[in-house]
């Protein structure tokens, strides 16, 4: 693997860390596997019993191939939680400590930047000189 995002490697410095998906949040842990090279998960609803079995256990297997972006988990995590990706992929951040609720997105990560200023106008579409 030549490159990794930086929410791998983040959590790869970490360990196993719990997983801040609403709904999902008490027993709920994701990390980096070293033996496999992969991301994993594993979650409990928060009304599961933690001792038991995970509801949903994602790594590598016969059918998925190792996870080495954050965003590919979260795509799993998503199906397996039925939410919204985007509101998986800010949990690993939030996790791996990349993110926080107050921090607004700079650079280039999601977000929309709205100007506006007194004084102006939009011209009408199609715009005609």
């Amino acid at each position: 693997m030549a490159e990794l995002d930086e929410t791998v490697v983040a959590v790869r410095s970490c360990g196993s860390v719990p997983l801040p998906l609403k709904g999902w949040d008490r027993a709920s842990i994701w990390g980096w596997d070293n033996s496999t090279g992969s991301l994993y998960a594993r979650l409990w609803r928060n009304t599961d019993d933690p001792a038991k079995p995970p509801a949903a256990q994602i790594e590598p297997d016969d059918y998925t191939p190792p996870i080495t972006f954050a965003a590919t988990l979260a795509q799993h995590i998503a199906m397996a939680a039925d939410c919204s990706p985007w509101r998986a992929l800010t949990a690993l951040h939030k996790a791996a400590r990349l993110v926080s609720e107050d921090a607004p997105p700079q650079g280039n990560e999601g977000g929309t930047v709205v100007t506006m200023s007194e004084g102006h106008s939009m011209p009408k579409w199609p715009y005609r000189p």
